[in-house]
């Protein structure tokens, strides 16, 4: 593709002098000329602006070529093989357009594949086609493969999760928050509490994403449902750094839940295969 923008700006210089030398002396065509020589270089340079990323798109897909030639033909396989034959569609266009099109983006990044692969997948079985709705591929593009794992926990969650704020109070009764969205994320296999700095974050864009719902207005009521709050490392970190007799440092509680669209969407990827 490197050639395209020399060849074009070979056209467009070969252009106004053949306009130049056919206009002699008449002041409008030269005028003219000038005109078009300025054209010619704006438009070089856009095709050198507009090539450049596209270069970048066509490294993407050639990556992405490999992928569906092997790899992607035995995972669509796998996630299809309990379709029953005779409920075996061929997805909408505006399922399996957008989503082949994110995977040649993202197939090197197993939680996000995963997702479009379970969506595809769901898009292809007319017993719950419907269920695959054309915004939930925007859903997962708006998702990195870091957060997906832990959206998928919250998914599949039964109930509420415990979530609190901690915030410390100044001396004219009002609040600072220190921390919002406190969680208690544990390391899957040692089950030991781990800090992910990017957490809240992550429950804002899942927010604003219309996954799920916080509240702070309201709160679970089980005895031990915010034992964890205290032991958390954020939190000892930032009563240590921030609390006094006279501004104390503590903890507002709330919950997360998931709403419908995240239920839709939930089922949509088979997000209890992804767990």
């Amino acid at each position: 593709m490197s050639e395209q923008p020399i060849e074009s700006a070979k056209t467009g210089a070969l252009i106004v002098s053949e306009f130049i030398r056919a206009a002699g002396d008449d002041p409008r065509a030269r005028e003219a000329a000038g005109n078009l020589g300025e054209a010619a270089v704006t438009i070089t340079r856009t095709i050198n602006n507009v090539l450049l990323p596209l270069a970048a798109v066509n490294f993407a897909f050639d990556k992405a070529r490999l992928y569906f030639q092997g790899k992607f033909q035995q995972e669509l396989g796998e996630s299809t093989a309990n379709i029953p034959e005779e409920s075996l569609i061929e997805p909408k266009a505006s399922i399996a357009g957008p989503t082949l099109q994110a995977l040649a983006f993202t197939h090197e990044e197993d939680s996000l594949r995963n997702m479009f692969l379970g969506l595809l997948t769901t898009a292809m079985d007319s017993r719950k086609s419907d269920s695959a709705h054309p915004a939930f591929v925007e859903i997962i593009k708006q998702l990195d493969a870091a957060e997906a794992s832990f959206l998928v926990e919250i998914l599949n969650s039964a109930s509420y999760s415990p979530i609190a704020s901690v915030r410390k109070t100044s001396a004219n009764g009002g609040h600072n928050v220190l921390f919002h969205h406190l969680a208690d994320c544990k390391d899957p296999e040692t089950q030991e509490a781990v800090h992910v700095g990017r957490f809240p974050a992550m429950i804002d864009n899942w927010v604003r994403l219309g996954l799920i719902e916080v509240h702070y207005d309201a709160w679970l009521t089980a005895d031990d449902a915010y034992a964890w709050v205290e032991a958390r490392p954020e939190y000892i970190q930032l009563k240590s750094s921030y609390h006094t007799d006279e501004e104390p440092v503590s903890f507002k509680k709330g919950y997360a839940g998931v709403t419908s669209l995240g239920r839709e969407f939930a089922n949509a990827i088979n997000s209890r295969a992804l767990a």
